[in-house]
């Protein structure tokens, strides 16, 4: 009895954990240039435009990014988003004073990132974007 109750449950644990549980995500990769040059430091976030989470990424020192859905799972939800990039850091001051973050200034125009006019769709698998912005 003991055993039959035993493979009953690790059975149903296996068929839980091996459905695909969560949304359906395409990988999305890229990198972003301001006026011909890699932009550094900047958020990248793909806004579903059905509604839904945002998931963004950072851009590293050559302008690269890769988008998180959520913390371990790389992605975005499937379909059009719009895609928002931006710089800005607000200041940080500490409980003692001391500055503990100096920020960072706005250097992307509005239109790429309150007001974007940037479209992207995720499709399943691989994505790749290069966002080519200019400061005109």
């Amino acid at each position: 009895m003991l055993a039959r109750l035993s493979w009953t449950l690790m059975l149903f644990f296996c068929l839980v954990g091996c459905g695909s549980s969560g949304p359906q995500l395409g990988t999305v990769e890229g990198s972003v240039t301001l006026d011909g040059n890699p932009l550094t430091g900047a958020v990248v976030s793909f806004r579903p435009l059905e509604g839904g989470r945002t998931a963004e990424g950072v851009t590293d020192e050559s302008g690269n990014f890769t988008i998180e859905f959520a913390a371990g799972s790389k992605g975005a939800l499937l379909g059009d988003h719009e895609v928002r990039v931006t710089t800005f850091r607000e200041r940080v001051i500490g409980d003692n004073g001391r500055v503990e973050d100096p920020g960072m200034p706005e250097k992307v125009p509005n239109k790429y990132n309150e007001d974007s006019e940037l479209v992207r769709t995720v499709e399943p698998g691989k994505n790749h974007f290069d966002l080519e912005l200019t400061s005109s």
